[in-house]
C-alpha cells in the first residue's frame, strides 16, 4: 500500500514550497489550481480537479515514488460547486455531501489498497478553527470532518506553518501526528527531508535507489 501523508497549512505557510528539495525524477506532482510553483524548479506537473482522473493517475503511476495532490481540498470544493450551482446541480444539497464524503474516502482507501509499498502520497489541505480555536482541514460542510473523521484515515498529519520569516512542519499535537521518534516536534518545511525521515523509520527504500524509466509526461500524467 502507498503512505498517504496530510499536510495542512494555511495559504502561504510553505506547503506547496515545500516539495523544492525534489529532484524531477523523485516527485510526481498532481496540482488542482493551475498555477506556477513557488520556487525555480524542473519537477513534471500534470492538473485535475477530477477526483476520477486524480485517482485514476495516481492508481496508474508507477514511475514516482513520492507523489504531491497540491491544493487537495479544491478537489472537495470543485465537487461541491459542481454538484451546487452548475449544469450538474443537485438539488439534494445533503446528497452532495454524501458524494464528496465517498469520493475523499474511495481515493484514500484506493491508496492503501494499491500494492505499492514503497510509495508515499503526499496530499496538502488549507486549514479552519472551530468556535474553539481546534484546526481542522478545511472541507465543505461537515460530513468529512464529523462523519468520515478525515484526520482518522492518516498516520502521518503535519501542519506547515510560518511566521512571514521562518517557515517550518509541526509533527505533532491534536490534530497533528506522527509515529513515535519518526520526526521532531518542529522542522524545516523541507518534504525530501520529510520524505526520508519517514523511510528511514519504516525501512522503506529511499528514493536515491529509483532509476529514471521514461519521458513524463506534463499534459496527461505523472
Amino acid at each position: 500500500m502507498s503512505i498517504p501523508v496530510l499536510i495542512i497549512g494555511e495559504p502561504g505557510s510553505g506547503k506547496s514550497s515545500s516539495m523544492r528539495g525534489f529532484a524531477e525524477d523523485e516527485l510526481g506532482v498532481i496540482q488542482t489550481i493551475a498555477k506556477p510553483l513557488p520556487f525555480r524548479s524542473n519537477l513534471k506537473v500534470a492538473r485535475s480537479r477530477s477526483f476520477e482522473k486524480v485517482r485514476s493517475w495516481l492508481l496508474a503511476s508507477k514511475k514516482y515514488r513520492a507523489m504531491m495532490v497540491d491544493d487537495f481540498g479544491y478537489l472537495i470544493t470543485d465537487t461541491y460547486i459542481k454538484y451546487s450551482y452548475g449544469t450538474e446541480k443537485l438539488y439534494d444539497q445533503y446528497e452532495v455531501f454524501k458524494i464528496i464524503g465517498g469520493e475523499v474516502y474511495n481515493l484514500i482507501n484506493a491508496l492503501n489498497e494499491d500494492g505499492q509499498d514503497d510509495r508515499i502520497v503526499y496530499l496538502t489541505m488549507h486549514i479552519e478553527r472551530d468556535n474553539f480555536g481546534h484546526i481542522e482541514p478545511a472541507t465543505v460542510g461537515k460530513m468529512l470532518n464529523e462523519k468520515v473523521k478525515l484526520v482518522g484515515m492518516f498516520t502521518i498529519v503535519i501542519m506547515a506553518t510560518s511566521d512571514g520569516g521562518d517557515y517550518r512542519f509541526i509533527t505533532n499535537g491534536q490534530p497533528l501526528k506522527s509515529p513515535m521518534g519518526m520526526f521532531p516536534q518542529e522542522m524545516p518545511n523541507d518534504l525530501k527531508q520529510v520524505d526520508t525521515l519517514i523511510r528511514e523509520y519504516w525501512g522503506i527504500a529511499p528514493l536515491k535507489d529509483t532509476e529514471k524509466k521514461g519521458n513524463p509526461d506534463e499534459t496527461n500524467r505523472p
